[in-house]
Parts: structure tokens; sequence; C-alpha cells
């Protein structure tokens, strides 16, 4: 990391808490900028339930000011994971949900707000998949696990290798979901289990040799769930509806759902492996 640091009481904390808390402190100048100054062109519409493009990014503003805080900080890398995790969430949620389709007549989630491609994604999602990245990064370093920081070499014993391996087999249950001609469509637990087959061969399989991943999986999905829940309930304070809605398993009116915990699992190794192959 660079030497430059423009937090003077950084010193008194431990050195892998000092990106979380640098992109802390600066998006909240953002935050209280825009209470302090900004308000004064955007009360009425801040204020009001409407929803409006500029209004979100008004209201997001303290992303890029988190990740601007962490390249002044620390590192360039900083914004290629925010440009990189952007990105490749929107490409992941997609995967997802057309995976989700195959099982399940009903949609995982519903957007209320600038969907695309029927919904299997939002063109507001950037900003977001690139917090969490960096939230699940954070998480990683914060309990001392550090990802490969290269593009790994694709031996046997490589955990990108193991993830591969692992979730190729998890597919080979998939197909038990089907024989039942009454199931098709219609969401079951059991079919929900078949679904996330992958995910539990990518967990067996790495379990099998870094058990630490094993326990970041888990970690990640408590985060992963608890990020995502706080930033839509506080977002649905400000619009008529919550930017989304989950049709399964619904908690808290469907801001979030039990189906993603193992979602979560997946999703955090995922940005664990990019944060680490862009240098961090």
């Amino acid at each position: 990391m660079a030497s430059l640091d423009l937090l003077p009481f950084a010193e008194v904390v431990h050195p892998r808490l000092r990106p979380l808390l640098t992109f802390g402190v600066w998006s909240n100048l953002y935050i209280v900028g825009l209470s302090a100054i900004g308000m004064r062109w955007f009360t009425q519409e801040l204020l009001s339930r409407n929803f409006s493009v500029r209004k979100f990014y008004v209201l997001m503003g303290w992303v890029p000011a988190g990740f601007l805080g962490l390249v002044a900080v620390y590192d360039v890398r900083y914004f290629w994971l925010f440009l990189w995790t952007g990105a490749l969430g929107v490409i992941g949620e997609l995967i997802v949900s057309v995976a989700w389709r195959l099982f399940f007549r009903v949609p995982i989630w519903t957007y209320s707000y600038r969907s695309l491609l029927r919904g299997y994604t939002s063109e507001l999602n950037f900003f977001p998949w690139a917090v969490g990245a960096f939230l699940f990064h954070a998480t990683a370093t914060m309990f001392g696990a550090d990802a490969p920081r290269s593009v790994p070499r694709l031996g046997v014993e490589e955990p990108l290798t193991l993830s591969l391996i692992g979730g190729s087999l998890g597919l080979l249950v998939w197909p038990l979901a089907f024989f039942s001609p009454t199931a098709r469509g219609r969401f079951a637990i059991w079919r929900f289990a078949l679904f996330c087959g992958p995910i539990v061969g990518v967990a067996i399989a790495l379990a099998s040799r870094h058990p630490r991943y094993l326990w970041l999986m888990l970690l990640f999905s408590v985060v992963g769930f608890a990020t995502e829940y706080l930033y839509g309930r506080i977002m649905s304070l400000f619009f008529e509806r919550g930017l989304w809605e989950y049709n399964h398993l619904k908690i808290d009116g469907g801001h979030s759902s039990f189906v993603t915990f193992p979602l979560w699992a997946l999703g955090g190794l995922y940005f664990f492996f990019i944060s680490g192959w862009v240098g961090l």
C-alpha cells in the first residue's frame, strides 16, 4: 500500500482495517456534504418518494467517493476493483437469473426500476456490486485471508481449479430436478437444494485442500445477506417501492430472502478471487 495516508489516527488502527475505515470516512464525507450543501439544490427531489435516475445517483454518490478515497490513500488498483467488479457483478447476476429460470417459473427477483433483459438485472446495479465486492475483500482481509494475487496457473491444487471441478460435479445433480413432470417450474425446497448443487460442490472441493475457504464462504454468506438487506431497506425509504423484490422465501416483504445465503457464499468467493487478480 502507498505511504500516503490521509487519516491522522490511522496508526492506532490495525493495518487490515484501514482500507475499510478509509472507505467509510470518504463516503461519509460525501454524505455530510450532500446533507449540508447538496440539499439546497436537491431538497424537494430527495424528500419526495418519486424515482428518478438523477436522484438515485445523487444518493449513491458515496460509492465513487469511497473508492476515490481508496485510490488517493492507497492504490490505483482499487479503481480497477471498482470497474471490474461493477461490470462482472452484473454479468454474474445475469448468469444466476438465467440458471434460476431453468428451474423455476417465477424469477428469483423482480426489479422495480430500470430493469434490463426481461428483468434479469438492472442498469442501477453497477455501484452496488462494486461496493459489495469491496466489502467481501475487506472482510477476508480483516480475517487474515489473502486472495491469490495473480491469475492462477490452473494447477490441480489451485483454489480456482478446485472450484471449477467442484462446481462442474455439482451440476450433475441438476437433472434430478426435472424427473418429476408435476414439479417442473414450481418452487420447492428440494429443487432449490438441487439448484445449489454446484455451490455445495465448490465448498466441498475447496475444503478438501484449503479448509479456510469453507469458512470464508460461510462468512461471505452472512456479509452479503446483511449488506444487501440494509442497502435495499435504506434505499426503500426514498422511493415508492423497493429497488427489487425477491419472489421466494421472502424476508421483510421481499427486501431479502433465505435463498440468498448460498448465493452470497459463492458470490463472495467470486469477488474475493477478482480482488486478488487485480493485485489487492
